[in-house]
């Protein structure tokens, strides 16, 4: 059979399956950990965590099932090649639908930052649900025609539209979130140095997403051709529902930084997503004396030993009254001495 010039087989897919795989399995020990440690949450936040680890085991679920359809039903068949499988339309409503989850949790962040300045929550709201509505759009309009050729003449620019808004909505969020965290610093060097782990993480979780969003935007751009956009669509996914549960696990150690106990053995490392070069900046900012691993030093004054030097040296009540009466005697004796010789003396004068 004739293969056609406009594709080739789809490896990017597995590859992008196998990371996204790989990506779920830390999923799932976030959650772990989060209801480990988080065991007292509300429930509302308990139902998000539910919600995003429902939809992130759906998700591989339909990664897997792309892949068997893609690679073993059909392999060797390149007409099937322009056909959307089903199992893939339904990744991109799922991970739109676990992009507004994470989204809407950030907002509502952002919310509580600015004090309930709707003129700054308005707009990333109405971002998140345009960028939903367009994943919806694409999916419908994948499982309709099941034609990727078609849907490119007729769809691309709703494909286009739900990824850039993604992309967008991830740098709004970063950098505001940034700004509302930063106008707390203060004179205090302890709660300096908290803002400045905040604003480190929050650039590192929205700046991973956004890369990968990007990356996939531009690959949809340029190089659609060889479906390596769907390779890095399908791990998108996993990155939003990570970024989603670091935030939430790493509660417990930012509260021990804020206390002043960031000792190395108490509650949990900060899942930041480069911790060495965090450790590295702050080894250099502070002189080589390293924040998260502090040294301890033991002081031990021996008093016992100087007390009770000092209470030998000290005359006892017994002795004192001893020698009190020794010298009383003695002067009783001179005094004695004293009246016999003026006796003898005299003596003789009155005789």
């Amino acid at each position: 059979m004739h293969r056609p010039s406009t594709t080739i087989p789809p490896p990017p897919v597995l590859l992008g399956g196998l990371v996204a795989l790989f990506l779920s399995g830390a999923v799932f020990m976030q959650i772990a950990l989060y209801f480990q440690v988080y065991h007292t949450d509300r429930r509302r936040i308990k139902m998000l965590v539910l919600a995003i680890w429902l939809l992130d085991i759906t998700h591989s679920a339909m990664v897997c099932t792309a892949n068997w359809e893609n690679l073993i039903v059909h392999y060797g068949d390149y007409g099937e090649l322009d056909s959307i499988a089903w199992s893939i339309a339904v990744t991109i409503a799922l991970t739109a639908v676990t992009t507004f989850i994470v989204h809407g949790f950030f907002i509502q962040r952002i919310h509580s930052l600015s004090r309930g300045n709707w003129y700054i929550v308005a707009p990333l709201i109405a971002l998140a649900l345009l960028r939903v509505s367009a994943a919806s759009v694409t999916t419908a309009e994948m499982i309709r025609l099941g034609n990727y050729p078609t849907f490119v003449d007729q769809f691309s620019w709703v494909f286009t539209l739900g990824l850039a808004v993604s992309a967008s909505l991830d740098v709004l969020i970063t950098i505001i979130m940034c700004y509302y965290i930063r106008r707390g610093r203060t004179a205090f060097v302890r709660m300096n140095r908290l803002i400045d782990v905040l604003t480190l993480y929050t650039v590192e979780n929205g700046m991973i997403t956004c890369v990968a969003t990007s990356l996939s935007l531009f690959f949809w751009l340029f190089m659609r051709s060889n479906f390596a956009f769907l390779g890095m669509h399908l791990a998108i996914n996993k990155l939003y529902a990570n970024s989603f549960l670091a935030s939430l696990n790493a509660r417990k150690t930012l509260a021990n930084k804020s206390q002043g106990s960031g000792n190395a053995g108490e509650g949990f490392a900060l899942p930041l997503m480069f911790p060495n070069s965090q450790a590295s900046r702050e080894h250099h900012r502070f002189g080589g004396l390293s924040a998260s691993h502090p040294k301890n030093m033991e002081i031990t004054i021996d008093v016992e030993r100087t007390v009770q030097r000092d209470l030998d040296d000290l005359p006892q009540a017994s002795d004192v009254e001893a020698d009190r009466s020794d010298e009383c005697e003695k002067h009783e004796a001179d005094a004695a001495d004293a009246k016999r010789a003026d006796y003898s003396k005299s003596g003789p004068l009155e005789r």
